[in-house]
């Protein structure tokens, strides 16, 4: 009696009338209706617009052989060049009466705007100098070699990650393609 309470009563699936179905109905003539081509175009569209795996690993390859490149020319223009060796004495010159006012809440604001406007400098100096030493390829790549082989080999365990990941990606994904069958 306790069980028949909480049982839940069956959903009735909702059937179409005969006259709509009859309407609906065409008769078989070999040439494909507009409704079934849609599918099909739908089903193809999202297949091709989906990226392969092996697309994505070339992007994030990409991505980090072009941010070794630009810390690269940031460690060669630093030492060979003097590129930002002063940023303390100028953030200080900049910032410096701001930052020493009697008000805790406006050395703490002064201070978070002078940071952030840092950083965004900083930013835009990085990616513009790794434009700027593209001319000097060869003697960043000599340094990096010579002076930084640290860089050279964290860059390329980056990218040994990066194949490893796609690796797996590769065969996680052929789990999916099999559906699996139960006797």
């Amino acid at each position: 009696m306790a069980a028949e309470e909480y049982q839940r009563p069956r959903r009735k699936r909702k059937r179409k009338s005969t006259a709509e179905g009859l309407t609906n109905t065409k008769k078989s003539t070999g040439v494909k209706t507009e409704t079934s081509q849609k599918g099909k175009k739908k089903k193809a569209k999202s297949q091709a617009d989906e990226p392969s795996t092996h697309k994505l690993i070339a992007l994030v390859m990409l991505g980090i052989a072009v941010f070794g490149w630009a810390c690269a020319a940031a460690a060669y223009a630093h030492v060979k060049e003097g590129w930002r060796n002063n940023e303390t004495e100028r953030f200080a010159a900049e910032n410096g009466g701001d930052l020493e006012s009697e008000l805790h809440t406006t050395r703490r604001r002064a201070a978070r705007s002078a940071m952030l406007k840092t950083a965004f400098v900083s930013l835009m100096d990085f990616i513009g100098n790794a434009f700027r030493q593209i001319p000097d390829f060869f003697s960043v790549v000599a340094f990096t070699f010579s002076e930084r082989l640290w860089l050279v080999i964290l860059f390329a365990v980056l990218e040994g990650g990066a194949v490893g990941l796609g690796y797996i990606m590769e065969k996680v994904g052929e789990g999916f393609v099999d559906t699996p069958e139960y006797p």
